[in-house]
C-alpha cells in the first residue's frame, strides 16, 4: 500500500502509478482536444455504430471539424476505482469488495486495459498500480478496511484532482474515475471547482456511485444504516463531479445493487466514443471553454464533458 502525497496547498502531487507493460495508446499533439462521449437512446440504452458524420461539435459556440474519431473498444481503457472508507462508509465496505471483484473480472477482458484501486479517507492510498491482472486487484480489494484513525476526513476533491492531473492526464484513450462514496468531502485542500476543472482539462469522466445511509438501504439488511430524514447532502457533490465531466450518477438502493450498477458502468465504458478536434489558434489560455457535443439525430442523448480550462 502506498500513500499518495498530498501537498497542503491547492495542488495535489501523486507519484505516477506504475504500469506493468507498455500499452499502445492514441498518440496526439497537445493541440488536439479529446472528448469522451456515451450516446443513449430514449430508453437509456447505449447507441453504438455511429460515425463522426453523426455528430456536431462546438467550442464556445463555434462549430469545429472532428479530426479524430474512435468507437468503443478500439482504444485501451484505463480506469481508477476510488473507494471512500471514511466513518460514514464503514458499513458498506464488505459489499463494495465483493462487487468490485466481479467488476474487475468483467471489464479487464483485454490485455491492453488497466485499472487501479484507490482508498480515500483522511489519506489517499494506492492499493495497486495500474494493472490488467484481476488477481492483483482482488488482493488489493481485501486490503481495504475501516481505520478509525483515518476515518475523520474524506479527501475526495484532493483525490479527484491528483488522480486526474498526475496519473490520468498522461494517458490517451478511454479513461475514467469510478467513485464509490456518499459524496461528503471533508478535509480536502482542493476546492470542488478546482477538482472538476482538472478532470475536465484531462478528459476524465467521473462515474459517481452513491452508497449512502440516506438511501433506502435497510430493506437490504443494513440495519445499522437507517434512512435519515431530509435530503442527501453528499448528492450535490456527486452530481457536480459527474455532470461536468461527462460521467453519470448512480444510487445504490434496495432495488438497485452495486453489482447491477457496475454492470451498467461496464456497458458505458465499452461503448464510449473518443472524439478529437484541433484547438483553435485563437483560444484564450487560462479560461473555461464551453463544449457542446450533439448528434444530428435529436432523439439521442450525448453524455460528455461540458467544457474545459486551457492551460497557461
Amino acid at each position: 500500500m502506498r500513500f499518495l502525497t498530498l501537498i497542503p496547498v491547492l495542488l495535489v502531487a501523486l507519484p505516477a502509478l506504475a504500469q506493468e507493460a507498455p500499452v499502445e495508446t492514441l498518440h496526439v499533439t497537445s493541440r488536439l482536444v479529446e472528448v469522451s462521449a456515451v450516446v443513449t437512446d430514449k430508453t437509456g440504452e447505449p447507441r453504438t455504430g455511429l460515425t463522426k458524420d453523426d455528430f456536431t461539435l462546438k467550442q464556445d459556440g463555434k462549430e469545429q471539424a472532428i479530426q479524430y474519431f474512435s468507437q468503443g473498444n478500439e482504444l485501451p481503457l484505463t480506469f481508477v476505482v476510488m473507494i471512500d472508507t471514511s466513518g460514514s462508509q464503514r458499513t458498506f465496505i464488505d459489499d463494495e469488495q465483493r462487487a468490485c471483484d466481479v467488476f474487475f473480472e468483467t471489464v479487464l477482458g483485454r490485455p491492453q486495459d488497466r485499472a487501479a484501486l484507490i482508498e480515500v479517507n483522511a489519506n489517499v492510498l494506492a492499493h495497486s498500480d495500474l494493472t490488467n491482472d484481476p488477481g492483483k486487484l482482488h488482493l488489493a480489494l481485501y486490503g481495504l478496511h475501516y481505520d478509525q484513525r483515518a476515518a475523520t476526513a474524506t479527501r475526495l476533491n484532493d483525490a479527484i484532482y491528483g488522480l486526474s492531473k498526475d496519473l490520468l492526464a498522461k494517458i490517451r484513450g478511454r479513461k475514467a474515475i469510478i467513485l464509490i462514496s456518499d459524496g461528503g468531502d471533508n478535509g480536502s485542500v482542493t476546492k470542488r471547482a478546482d477538482a472538476i476543472a482538472e478532470a475536465q482539462r484531462d478528459n476524465v469522466p467521473i462515474y459517481a456511485v452513491s452508497y449512502s445511509a440516506w438511501n433506502d438501504l435497510p430493506q437490504r439488511g443494513f440495519a445499522n444504516s437507517p434512512v435519515r430524514p431530509g435530503g442527501d447532502p453528499g448528492m450535490e457533490n456527486l452530481v457536480a463531479w459527474s455532470s461536468a465531466t461527462g460521467g453519470h450518477v448512480y444510487r445504490v438502493s434496495a432495488g438497485t445493487t452495486l453489482k447491477h450498477i457496475f454492470g451498467d458502468i461496464a456497458q458505458e465504458l465499452r461503448t464510449q466514443y473518443e472524439i478529437g478536434y484541433a484547438l483553435p489558434s485563437d483560444t484564450t489560455p487560462k479560461q473555461f471553454h464551453k463544449l457542446e457535443l450533439k448528434t444530428k439525430d435529436k432523439s439521442l442523448r450525448v453524455q460528455s464533458r461540458n467544457g474545459f480550462f486551457t492551460n497557461p
